[in-house]
């Protein structure tokens, strides 16, 4: 009884968002596959809305990200956004790349400048091309991100969650010497989790003068912890950027 009444939840939360969310496939010539897009967007959303990008995609769905931003988005909690999970799974093999993804890849960026961002942001999605788009990243995927921060224009905001950054510290160095101005950073961590990596990260993007909040939780690493702070995250953005 117990089990029937739980699938019976999950598939009435699945139907509630449903409507709101497209599945596309975006053909990457520079990572040699085609990439699984998930984009969701409220029928009410205006067309200079925010755009949200969150990496580790598929996983960040199954994970209850998708639902938790459903939920909060339906209440009026978030930021007028449309919300673009792009995932690492290979569609055909069933690996996931996200370690070869997000550790500092030339390719990967290129893949969001060049193949991404111009299949989704005026093609799939009514907004206009001013606006200031996020990135979320998640574990590794915030070291993709951070790497992104200090490579590439395409975004205005970063969210790090936990990010583990020790396969690669080039990036710090980019960052340093990057001539983005005026980022949005939320960054954080868990207790016993990524404290080791968000220190230097930190202190970095406040000697760039940066628009950051870094916060501590009682959480770990695990999307438990991180979808309890997309309202945080994406609100503290919101009143600067968004």
């Amino acid at each position: 009884m117990g089990n029937s009444v739980l699938i019976v939840c999950m598939l009435t939360s699945f139907f509630s968002y449903s409507q709101e969310l497209k599945r596309i496939m975006v053909k990457s010539s520079a990572l040699k596959t085609q990439i699984g897009v998930s984009i969701y967007q409220l029928k009410t959303v205006k067309k200079n809305a925010a755009i949200v990008y969150i990496t580790d995609g598929d996983k960040a769905i199954e994970n209850g990200m998708l639902e938790t931003i459903h939920i909060l988005s339906q209440n009026h909690k978030l930021p007028e956004a449309t919300y673009v999970f792009v995932s690492t799974i290979d569609q055909e093999t069933s690996i996931d790349h996200r370690n070869d993804y997000f550790f500092c890849n030339e390719k990967y960026l290129s893949f969001f400048e060049n193949e991404l961002f111009p299949n989704i942001e005026g093609r799939y999605i009514k907004n206009s091309k001013e606006v200031n788009s996020t990135l979320i990243g998640m574990s590794f995927g915030g070291l993709n991100a951070a790497y992104f921060s200090g490579k590439t224009d395409l975004f205005v905001n970063y969210v790090l969650f936990s990010p583990i950054t020790y396969p690669c510290d080039s990036f710090l160095k980019e960052i340093t010497f990057s001539t983005n101005e005026k980022l949005g950073i939320f960054i954080s961590t868990g207790t016993y989790d990524a404290e080791t990596y968000t220190k230097p990260l930190t202190a970095i993007y406040r000697s760039k003068g940066f628009y950051i909040k870094s916060k501590r939780t009682n959480g770990g690493h695990d999307f438990d912890n991180w979808n309890g702070q997309i309202e945080s995250a994406l609100n503290f953005l919101y009143n600067k950027h968004f």
